[in-house]
Order: C-alpha cells, then sequence, then structure tokens
C-alpha cells in the first residue's frame, strides 16, 4: 500500500509537470495568431485577418543626442481605416500587385481595415517601441477555375510580402508610413527618425516592412491538420472553428503548435550596432514566432502542383480518413497520453526497486 501511495503521488506530479510545460506553450501561441482564414468554395470570398507584431528596442549613451530626444518619453499613436481613408486603394492595389507578382496568385482584395497601434517609451539609457498592426481585407477569387466538380482553391497569397512604403493619411498625423517602422518616430520623433535613417545598418531596421507573411509560407504538409467530421472536436478544441454556410464539415490546418514533429517555432530577430553622432547605438528588432490557421469547409487535400499549394475540397472525407495528423488536439493528446504511459511504466520500475 505504501508503494502504491508513492506510485499515486509520483503519477500525479508528472501529469501536473507536463501540464506546467503544455498549457503555458499552448496559451502563449492562442495569443500571437498571424494569420486566420475561413474559406467557403461555395462563396469564393472570405475575411481573413493578418497581424504584424514587432518590437524594436534601442540602447545608446546617457547624455546622447538620442538620449536627449527620447529621455522620458511614453507616446502611443493609435488609428482605424477603412477603404474610404485617403491612401488605402493605393496600399490595397500595392498588396493585390505584390501577390500576384510574388505568388502568381489570382485572389483580389478590396474593402479592407486596418487598425495601427505603437507605442514609444523611451528612458536614459534606452528606447522601446512596439507595433501591432491588423489588416482584414476581404479576398475573392481563391476558387482556381477547373473543369472538375471537386473546388481547388489556392494557397498561395497567404505568404505576401509587401515591400516598400505605404503612406495613407491619419488625423492629427498626416501622411504615415504604416508599412515602414521608422513611420511612427518620424510622426513623433523626426529629429530622431532623421538620425536612426542617417546609418545604413539602422536604415535597414527601420525599412524593414511590417507586413511580412513569409513564414506563413512554410509547406502545407508542416501545418498542423485537423479533419473534423462535425465540427464538433474543433469547436470544443478552440481552434476557433465556426459553423458557416451550413457546412458540417471542416478542414483545420494550424501552424505555430510546438510538437515533436515540428520542434518548437522561434522569434525573428535582427540587430545592429551603428554609431549616431559620435555615440554607439544597439538596434534589436524581433518577431513573435509564427502563428496561423486556415480553416476549409469541407474536406481539403493539400497538392502541389508547380511549386504551388492548391487544395482540392470534397463534401465528404474518404472513408478511414485520420481526422489528425502531425497536430493537436488529437496528436497532443496520444503524445501525452505516450509520455504519459512512459512516466507511470518508469516510475512503477523505480517504485519496485528494493
Amino acid at each position: 500500500m505504501r508503494v502504491s501511495g508513492v506510485v499515486n503521488k509520483r503519477v500525479f506530479l508528472s501529469y501536473w509537470m507536463m501540464g506546467l510545460i503544455l498549457i503555458p506553450t499552448a496559451i502563449a501561441q492562442s495569443f500571437a495568431s498571424q494569420m486566420e482564414v475561413f474559406l467557403l468554395p461555395e462563396r469564393d470570398a472570405a475575411d481573413p485577418i493578418f497581424t504584424s507584431i514587432r518590437f524594436i528596442t534601442l540602447k545608446y549613451e546617457p547624455g546622447s543626442d538620442l538620449a536627449k530626444i527620447l529621455n522620458g518619453t511614453n507616446e502611443r499613436i493609435t488609428f482605424t481605416l477603412n477603404s474610404t481613408t485617403q491612401g488605402m486603394e493605393e496600399l490595397q492595389r500595392s498588396i493585390n500587385e505584390a501577390i500576384l507578382k510574388e505568388k502568381k496568385s489570382p485572389i483580389q482584395l478590396s474593402n479592407s481595415k486596418l487598425e495601427y497601434t505603437s507605442q514609444i517609451r523611451g528612458d536614459e539609457d534606452g528606447a522601446q517601441i512596439s507595433y501591432k498592426v491588423k489588416f482584414a481585407p476581404h479576398i475573392t477569387n481563391f476558387v482556381l477555375p477547373s473543369n472538375s466538380t471537386t473546388p481547388a482553391l489556392d494557397l498561395d497569397w497567404r505568404s505576401v510580402v509587401v515591400p516598400g512604403p505605404l503612406t495613407v493619411t491619419v488625423p492629427d498625423y498626416g501622411k504615415f508610413d504604416i508599412n515602414y517602422p521608422i513611420g511612427p518616430i518620424k510622426a513623433l520623433f523626426p529629429a530622431a527618425a532623421q538620425k536612426l535613417m542617417s546609418v545604413e545598418e539602422s536604415k535597414n531596421v527601420f525599412e524593414t516592412p511590417l507586413l511580412d507573411y513569409e513564414e506563413m509560407g512554410m509547406p502545407m504538409d508542416r501545418w498542423h491538420f485537423l479533419f473534423d467530421p462535425t465540427g464538433s472536436q474543433a469547436s470544443a478544441a478552440g481552434s476557433g472553428y465556426a459553423e458557416e454556410g451550413g457546412s458540417k464539415v471542416v478542414s483545420v490546418f494550424s501552424l505555430g503548435e510546438s510538437s515533436f514533429r515540428e520542434g518548437t517555432h522561434s522569434a525573428k530577430e535582427s540587430s545592429a550596432s551603428v554609431e549616431i553622432d559620435g555615440s554607439q547605438v544597439n538596434i534589436k528588432a524581433s518577431n513573435p514566432p509564427p502563428s496561423g490557421q486556415i480553416q476549409v469547409a469541407g474536406f481539403a487535400q493539400v497538392k502541389n502542383i508547380n511549386n504551388a499549394e492548391i487544395a482540392f475540397v470534397s463534401p465528404q472525407g474518404p472513408s478511414g480518413t485520420a481526422t489528425a495528423t502531425g497536430g493537436f488536439p488529437i496528436q497532443v493528446l496520444l503524445i501525452l497520453g505516450g509520455m504519459m504511459g512512459a512516466v507511470a511504466i518508469l516510475v512503477l520500475i523505480k517504485a519496485r526497486k528494493p
């Protein structure tokens, strides 16, 4: 009885420790989605949400010219734009051109909305700048022309990178670049912006586009796949599934969950060490690990055809179709169950030793 009590306590402790490992990861990833969309082939229209998040840290010498400008600052810029805002038509056209040029994708963006937030905090020896850009366009033409009754969906548009500045007109700030990180600094502290842009290495950091979704282009066979014949599992698992258009069958592709197959996804970082006005300035920029989700009404099979990823969608999955491959919730449960079994066996073996 004593050994059994020890085993139970150890097994419970093992479960508890695994929970501590897995739960924070799941929580962190659930709030870092960079792209999400529900594709309903019958409509050939969708409303994806792209979110760009970046942090830039400046380290400068106390008393330097940058310190004199930024020390003690705590400024926040936030605004919302819609398709009628001056400059948004040009923004949509630039993105449409980038998608066509980079991805050879026929989709078209229209009626876009954009939410922009940036905050600048400075002290005597450094400053922190944060960015969050939420871009919500309406897209059409992702269903490719085909003689087949099985709809073929273009997926390559998901990883577009929008180069160059994107200037819109913002109340209180006038012309504002929403794509380059220098935008809010230029609007609030033009003298600091001029200094940061005067050195090539620093300029490269502050001219790296915020609307960069290249990491969403990870091959679809590396995304976690969940096929739910009823939608109930996806809904219960918190995958974001929502029944639309009367569809009871859903395929969910998720990027960002850490697993033994993909490992962990890392933050994207860059840095530069420059001299501005005779003082050393260290610059570090970071983006959170990639995270995204594509929901498709129906059973979706992704095939690579001439380097293009296309999802072929049928109303039902073939007989014997696995409900999940490589990802949550089923794989995580199986892995967790297997690990717990291995831990329990190990504990039992050790507990039986004299």
